[in-house]
């Protein structure tokens, strides 16, 4: 039985012996004030006001649903598990967070914009490099950080101006970042050997480098055309990135809506002779995970991606062992690396107690604890400009010391397009991959596609 019940039967049983003996009222109510004192577990009411006095009730602890993707075989996987049940365990009692397993990062951005479009978004959306921040503050459904950070200026120094202007708008801040997003690409070192190639410089010895893998009977490329074709789209914007201050600037450039510029153009027509010539059969209509395989089970030369799939290479669940010390990474061809710290963590509670756990779980997951949490488990740089590359890490992932190195001498440093288009633009290019893959669409018709759909958000 409760406290609470407790004090409701005293009470029920001294009315009634106050009934039934009138003489003994001045004791009932003598023993009712003191019963009511040994009920509440809160401090006395002041003298005088005994009468509106209630239990104080403890306080409980808040749960939060929090969806996620990284999850399962997702390489951030055990980064997440572990900062859950760390976060859980210093605020037992407090603030609890649960996660909402969805498998794929596609599956997790559809469910949020489904979400967005019934006001129903959860306490903290993960962006996951895609650009939902923007749907989400047309909603006015985010809360501003900005007096959290203030308040608290050593969360707020753990990033670069820049990092925290790309998760700004008008002076607000509405995300924060937990990573930075330095990608290259990744060769099979063997295969290369057997090819009798080396990375190359300038995109013209990339293509006779894949002409050489295809004449060694090797399939060149990892390719994609699901999901938003990530791996396909990170050839892509290397692409045009590399090709000279203009195409570096339209790699960079925020919600571009005219794609008819000869720089893209002349990267899409690349793609399509990538698509026709030097990548596997399931690339069209596969996505990451397929492409990822591929590389993972030597079947491919090269992927592009970023140093979160090193973990992966040591996993023998996914390659075979010592597939690692078969690996290597470069820069892109015409001296080029993406280099961002994209859209990260907002929030969208409204309730107070709900709104204040989801920041502190945010806090948490930017941290500095965190951050080094995800380098030494699976490589990944974070966002925090206070976590160093020690040599731990480096003799623990010699591909990202690597990469580091060969990023100092990169000419072009650009953002991947998941971080900057207008997110119907993400979703046409998927549609639309396929046939851009089969032939069945020129270049041209390509770049004239997603300038429609991306001048649609100017309607």
């Amino acid at each position: 039985m409760t406290t609470d019940h407790m004090y409701k039967l005293e009470v029920i049983v001294m009315k009634k012996r106050a009934t039934r003996v009138l003489a003994l009222a001045l004791t009932v109510i003598m023993a009712t004030a003191l019963l009511g004192a040994c009920a509440s577990s809160g401090p006395q009411s002041p003298a005088g006001n005994q009468g509106n006095s209630s239990p104080v009730q403890p306080a409980k602890e808040v749960v939060i649903k929090y969806p996620s993707f990284q999850i399962g075989v997702n390489s951030y996987a055990p980064v997440m598990e572990e900062a859950l049940k760390r976060f859980n365990e210093a605020n037992a009692g407090k603030y609890k967070v649960e996660i909402e397993e969805i498998p794929g990062d596609q599956a997790y951005v559809d469910k949020m914009k489904a979400l967005l479009s019934v006001d129903q978004l959860p306490d903290i959306v993960f962006t996951g490099g895609y650009n939902l921040l923007d749907l989400a503050l047309a909603k006015d459904a985010v809360v501003d950080l900005t007096p959290y950070m203030n308040e608290d200026s050593n969360w707020k120094d753990n990033f670069s101006d820049a990092a925290l202007d790309f998760n700004s708008r008008d002076g607000k801040i509405y995300a924060v970042p937990a990573q930075t997003d330095l990608i290259g690409y990744f060769y099979n070192k063997e295969l290369f050997t057997q090819a009798g190639i080396s990375p190359a410089k300038t995109w013209d010895e990339f293509f006779s480098n894949c002409e050489k893998l295809s004449a060694a009977g090797i399939t060149p490329l990892s390719m994609d055309t699901a999901d938003s074709g990530w791996v396909t789209s990170l050839w892509l914007m290397a692409l045009v990135g590399t090709n000279g201050s203009s195409g570096e600037d339209f790699a960079n450039a925020m919600s571009p809506t005219d794609y008819n510029v000869p720089e893209f153009i002349d990267a899409v027509t690349k793609i399509q002779d990538m698509y026709l010539n030097y990548t596997t059969s399931d690339a069209v209509g596969g996505a990451y995970e397929a492409a990822a395989n591929n590389f993972l089970t030597g079947k491919t030369a090269m992927i592009a991606n970023g140093p979160w799939m090193i973990s992966d290479f040591e996993d023998t669940t996914k390659a075979d062992a010592g597939f690692a010390g078969k690996v290597g990474s470069a820069i892109f061809p015409g001296g080029g690396v993406f280099d961002s710290v994209p859209i990260g963590y907002f929030v969208c509670a409204k309730d107070a107690d709900r709104q204040k756990a989801a920041v502190e779980f945010v806090k948490y997951m930017t941290s500095e604890e965190v951050g080094y949490l995800g380098l030494d488990l699976v490589g990944q740089i974070p966002a925090t400009m206070k976590v160093k590359v020690d040599d731990n890490i480096k003799s623990k992932y010699p591909l990202l010391a690597d990469l580091l190195d060969a990023a100092k001498s990169a000419e072009f440093r650009f953002n991947h397009n998941q971080a900057l288009w207008y997110p119907n633009t993400i979703d046409e290019i998927s549609a639309i991959y396929p046939s851009l893959a089969m032939g069945q669409m020129t270049p041209e018709d390509f770049a004239k596609k997603l300038s429609d759909a991306a001048k649609k958000n100017l309607e």
